[in-house]
């Protein structure tokens, strides 16, 4: 067990009352409240329509736990936390569970190590299931630290990827929207619609290196080759020479690591005949139909809280008000499947076979810990983002 309740352990001589005041001070700390001195701590009190924030004892007899952190606190990340959190709070609220569930929010901060007092915070308040981290560095530093702990009895849900996590606990379980997967599936679904030769396009930053690392791998793991690869250039004179440069390369598609400005602007600089392929990140901040047109019939793959409004599983959910931009809606969206995941964990558990119709797309596990989306194919046309791949 980790530090929290190996404190408690060693407190016994204290009594039950000092761990609860510890673990509810706790939560004060966490939300950034000052509690007097002297003064027993209290529960949070919840925002309008929504479950409550953080916990404050043990639930009540016969109630489901299920337990989130979320980096609220957090200067830079609190906005994408909040469409988490507001996603999880939807499908919570068309849940038949739900009112033998509680749904409890543990706001945090961005650092690593904060992580881990939350992860403990939520064990003591009697969580049945966990769910986040959302930051890729805290989701390291908890599957280290439980690496090295005793064995997780409580389902792990942690909504990024960890970072050379060697070894994964048993009951820690890996969901969300990650880069590199959706790369590594593009590749797939490039190979898979007969492309050999690529041409790869990146843009000088750390995401799109990813995605052009994790392209480039998949891709040359089911036999496709990489043709050529080119910074992502917006000069005038520099996309001329990138057009000469790129033209006899005898590649059969293009991979575009890049977002959706640089997309546009460099893709008429490129062989207009030849298939192109992105990820989501080509379909983020504002869209304008008439500034995309040059980026008609590129693939990529999205979920189908995008793509499709209608489909069975997503029409039962509130949407976002007001509606979103792309990528916030994805947040949204992942917010809606990992409490479904949640009270799936609770109520069959987490196991080989698993297959939700997920907003975000068909969930699986995979290799163990991985639950794996499956988007739906998408491409541009006539400037706007269309389900299917046959309109070129």
């Amino acid at each position: 067990m980790l530090h929290l309740v190996a404190l408690a352990l060693r407190r016994q001589v204290c009594g039950i009352r000092t761990l609860v005041t510890s673990v509810l001070s706790t939560a004060a700390l966490l939300a950034g409240v000052s509690l007097p001195a002297g003064a027993q701590p209290q529960a949070m009190v919840a925002p309008a329509a929504a479950p409550a924030v953080a916990p404050a004892v043990p639930p009540a007899s016969g109630r489901r736990v299920v337990a989130v952190l979320l980096p609220i606190d957090s200067q830079t990340f609190a906005r994408a936390a909040t469409h988490v959190r507001n996603g999880m709070t939807a499908a919570w609220s068309q849940s038949p569970g739900k009112g033998q569930t509680e749904l409890r929010f543990i706001p945090i901060g961005d650092q690593p190590n904060d992580v881990v007092a939350a992860y403990n915070l939520a064990l003591a308040g009697g969580a049945q299931v966990i769910v986040g981290p959302l930051i890729r560095d805290q989701a390291t530093a908890l599957a280290n630290a439980l690496a090295q702990s005793a064995p997780v009895t409580v389902p792990t849900i942690a909504l990024n990827a960890a970072d050379g996590a060697t070894r994964l606990a048993p009951n820690l379980f890996l969901f969300g929207l990650s880069t590199e997967g959706e790369a590594r599936q593009v590749a797939r679904f490039a190979l898979r619609n007969g492309h050999k030769r690529a041409l790869v396009l990146t843009q000088p930053t750390v995401l799109s290196r990813r995605l052009q690392q994790a392209f480039i791998e998949a891709f040359s793991e089911g036999g496709g080759t990489i043709a050529a690869q080119h910074a992502v250039v917006t000069d005038p004179g520099a996309m001329n020479r990138m057009r000469a440069t790129t033209a006899n390369t005898g590649a059969d598609m293009i991979f575009l690591a890049a977002d959706l400005p640089a997309a546009r602007t460099v893709r008429p600089f490129l062989d207009t005949q030849l298939p192109t392929y992105a990820t989501s990140q080509l379909w983020s901040g504002p869209i304008d139909p008439n500034a995309n047109l040059d980026l008609n019939g590129t693939r990529l793959l999205d979920m189908p809280w995008l793509l499709e409004p209608d489909h069975a599983a997503v029409m039962v959910f509130a949407r976002s008000q007001p509606a979103l931009p792309p990528e916030n809606e994805r947040l949204y969206a992942l917010g809606i499947d990992a409490y479904r995941l949640a009270e799936l964990a609770i109520d069959r558990g987490i196991q080989p076979g698993l297959s939700l119709d997920g907003v975000t797309g068909r969930i699986t596990l995979e290799r163990g810990n991985w639950l794996v989306r499956e988007p739906v194919p998408a491409q541009v046309w006539q400037g706007q983002l269309v389900p299917g791949t046959d309109r070129r």
